[in-house]
C-alpha cells in the first residue's frame, strides 16, 4: 500500500469512528450502531493490513547528551 493509500485508509477509519460516535450520541438504534461498528472494524482491518505490508522505516534521532 502506498503512503497515499495508507493515509486514505487512515482517514476512512477516522471517519467511520466519527460516524459511530455521532450515531450513538444521537440515540441511534442498536442495529444501526452494530452496522456502523462493523464498518469501523472493517476500516481498521484495512488500515492495519496496509500499515503492515510495507517496510518499516525508522528515523534516527539525536538526543542531547546521549552518545
Amino acid at each position: 500500500m502506498s503512503p497515499a493509500e495508507l493515509e486514505h485508509a487512515h482517514q476512512c477509519m477516522q471517519q467511520r469512528w466519527y460516524e459511530l460516535v455521532q450515531a450513538e450520541q444521537q440515540g441511534a438504534p442498536v442495529r444501526d450502531l452494530e452496522r456502523l461498528y462493523e464498518k469501523y472494524i472493517d476500516a481498521v482491518e484495512i488500515y492495519n493490513r496496509g500499515s503492515q505490508s510495507g517496510p518499516v522505516v525508522y528515523q534516527k534521532r539525536k538526543f542531547p547528551g546521549v552518545a
